[in-house]
């Protein structure tokens, strides 16, 4: 016998033929009756067993706090280029300022520009001056084009 029509015994519900099968089995058989008996037992402790009822709103609750949960909060992040581009425009200033005080006299206010011009013919500054670049281009094109770019693609 199946142990859904054990259940259906004991719940009462089992056809007359499962009930003929389960009174000839019962006389004939011990293990059937151990068995019987374990599940007539467990059937027991579940029909004592008081059923639990949920917390009153339990569910308007959750749902609600479900759909606070599933709404997308936009972070906006600020902009640090104003940031940045005001430093390296001081920067340029003081650098255009020493540079230039030393072509002053005091006698004359006439500029004298070879000395910057030969700075800028000077390879190694050139050179310094194009990896300064390279360098502050890759770190925008970073935070401008790649990283949103794979932070779409991953789902982040």
């Amino acid at each position: 016998m199946k142990d859904e029509d054990i259940f259906d015994i004991l719940d009462g519900i089992a056809s007359e033929e499962t009930i003929r099968q389960h009174h000839k089995l019962l006389s004939e058989s011990v293990d059937y009756q151990i068995l019987f008996a374990e599940y007539a037992h467990t059937h027991a402790l579940l029909t004592d067993t008081a059923v639990e009822k949920t917390a009153i709103n339990f569910t308007d609750r959750l749902m609600d706090k479900w759909e606070l949960s599933q709404e997308v909060v936009l972070k906006r992040k600020s902009s640090k280029l104003p940031i940045y581009f005001l430093i390296g425009m001081s920067i340029m200033v003081v650098l255009l300022i020493i540079s230039a005080l030393p072509m002053m006299t005091a006698s004359t206010i006439q500029i004298d520009l070879s000395k910057p011009l030969s700075i800028l013919q000077d390879k190694l500054f050139t050179r310094f001056f194009l990896v300064i670049n390279a360098l502050v281009a890759l770190f925008f094109i970073d935070k401008r084009i790649l990283k949103p770019y794979f932070e779409g693609r991953i789902g982040v």
